[in-house]
């Protein structure tokens, strides 16, 4: 999964360029989100009336009532100052002379981000990268969001020299801005008066720690990190040329963090909203490269009643008390997770790709294995995430997740179609028609296939192509394309579907399949109509490469299919 243009060296994001020199849940009680409101009385009327009249205006309504987002009110702790602990109160005088109370700011459903100056455009350009692109920030960035500018800077004279010019910095952005857009965000931007050093509270000591490249509370106000914000379309030659990590950091990134947090709320909201039986297999415990484990699903007749089965993995970097980078795994490797059939053979039930340097926390559908578990009882199941060569240690949370969301089928057979293999012109030979009888009680019929491609040689294939998978179905032609292969910034994209941001390496560019830091969600596709029930469906499978078969040396398709058949 390397680069062809990229050296391991610089792969492994030269860590000092990003390091200045200066899947969880938590439990939110307590009181009121501390949000504030305003009333105005009148005192009039005539003495006929009985004397002096008083009305009040409604309140007017929170950021969070006018978007219409779900709130969370404060939390009472416990408190912490580590990445997922709950985030105490704190308080920071700002350089336009008000204060910043976080509880009383606390909306409930706002994240706050906190940015230091000593982060740098690049190695061979020290600015900070503070000096430019504010505008493209506010432009980019949810609404829901507070940016915190505090100077890590060592010594009280160039701290105070760096805050006055970003304040001045965001006024003339402001003043830039239509009325609405300036009101909103002239509250929601803040330069603290004091450094990191002296700010007197918890923040002090996270900004020395976890928090030395900026951290952020989240809407669950849950301490998190940042991470790297290079810019995919900042290559430059010269940083290349000098062994530089090539791409220069932009602050307009820091965005992608509130992106992803309000896609933690809305997959909190939904997961949430659900009553799954959940069997645990891991609970933060370390791995290394893989472990296998034998489990205790539902009886069989539990497990006739589900419909819907979800992986739920979280992978945390295995010091809490360190940055993300060079703590969490460092590669973008295939994760798996298989369970062990009856000849011990390891069987896919669901695919993952670890991030760059970050941690992450994956749900992915994998009902189509529901057959493969329906016996119930202990099973031996198989979770790996590394290579031998780079075992990568991770804290691991992984569950199953068994519901029933009444699609008004459920899961009965899985039948195993095709597997993949070294992209190339004898590839397709390795696939004959397959004859899969279709019971005469069949509701509903599924072809559910896992494709990723590996692999940079001819045509960049198969990780930067558009492979294409053409299956048929008693002659019903069904394609799987990867048209976001070989893209620039099509991972970006994936954000709102569960993909860390701001990763190291190159994880922007969109692949054959999958993307850095995300799972990778089944291709499901209706079938029932080109089946019937009670007779054989005939299934042919074959991989194209611009439409034509594959040519030599083009990589490698990692791929499971199957036939699912549904009573």
């Amino acid at each position: 999964m390397r680069l062809s243009f990229a050296s391991s060296v610089m792969a492994l994001f030269a860590v000092a360029t990003f390091l200045p020199a200066c899947g969880d849940s938590n439990t939110n009680t307590g009181g009121s989100g501390g949000s504030t409101t305003t009333s105005s009385s009148t005192t009039g009327g005539s003495a006929g009336e009985g004397g002096a009249t008083t009305s009040s205006l409604p309140p007017e309504p929170t950021y969070c009532e006018t978007a219409m987002l779900p709130t969370r009110a404060w939390s009472d702790g416990p408190y912490g100052k580590l990445r997922h602990e709950i985030a105490d109160d704190f308080t920071i005088d700002l350089v336009n002379g008000e204060t910043f109370n976080f509880k009383e700011k606390w909306s409930g459903c706002e994240s706050y981000v906190f940015l230091p100056d000593t982060l740098r455009v690049s190695d061979l350009d020290k600015t900070s990268i503070w000096t430019k692109d504010l505008p493209a920030l506010l432009k980019a960035s949810p609404k829901n969001a507070h940016y915190i500018f505090v100077s890590r800077a060592s010594n009280d004279d160039t701290a105070a020299a760096g805050t006055q010019a970003m304040q001045v910095y965001i006024d003339e952005t402001l003043a830039a801005l239509a009325e609405p857009e300036a009101k909103h965000w002239k509250t929601h931007l803040h330069v603290a008066s004091k450094r990191a050093a002296n700010l007197g509270n918890w923040l002090t000591e996270t900004f020395a720690g976890i928090g030395r490249i900026g951290f952020a509370i989240d809407p669950f106000q849950r301490i998190r990190g940042i991470g790297n914000l290079a810019d995919v379309k900042r290559y430059k030659d010269a940083l290349n040329t000098a062994g530089y990590w090539p791409w220069e950091q932009n602050i307009v990134y820091a965005s992608h963090e509130v992106r992803y947090f309000n896609f933690e709320v809305d997959r909190e909201a939904k997961l949430a909203a659900e009553s799954p039986t959940v069997v645990p297999f891991y609970t933060g415990e370390t791995l290394a490269e893989f472990d296998e484990k034998e489990i205790e699903l539902p009886t069989a007749a539990e497990m006739a009643a589900f419909d819907t089965l979800e992986i739920d993995v979280t992978s945390n970097c295995p010091d809490p008390e360190k940055i993300e980078f060079g703590n969490c795994g460092a590669w973008d490797y295939l994760a798996w997770l298989f369970v062990k059939d009856e000849q011990g053979n390891n069987v896919e039930i669901g695919r993952f790709i670890t991030s760059y340097h970050r941690e992450t926390r994956w749900i992915v559908d994998a009902s189509h294995a529901l057959p493969l578990l329906k016996e119930g009882g202990k099973r031996m199941f198989r979770w790996e995430f590394a290579p031998p060569w780079n075992t990568q240690p991770t804290a691991t949370h992984l569950s199953l997740r068994f519901s029933n969301k009444s699609k008004g089928y459920t899961p009965n057979e899985t039948v195993f179609l095709f597997g993949g293999g070294t992209f190339n012109s004898m590839y397709n030979a390795a696939y004959t028609p397959q004859d899969v009888p279709i019971p005469a009680d069949a509701k509903h019929v599924e072809l559910v296939t896992v494709i990723t491609g590996h692999g940079a040689e001819t045509g960049q294939c198969a990780e930067f192509c558009n492979h294409q998978h053409l299956f048929t179905v008693n002659g019903v032609e069904h394609k799987k394309e990867h048209k976001e292969a070989g893209t620039q910034s099509k991972c970006i994209d994936h954000i709102e579907s569960g993909m860390v941001p701001n990763q190291g390496g190159t994880w922007w560019f969109g692949r054959g399949g999958w993307c850095p830091g995300e799972q990778v969600d089944p291709w499901v596709v209706d079938v029932t109509a080109d089946v019937t029930p009670g007779q054989n469906a005939t299934i042919t499978y074959e991989g194209l490469y611009k439409n034509l078969p594959p040519p030599d040396s083009a990589g490698n398709i990692a791929m499971s299919s199957w036939l699912v058949i549904s009573k």
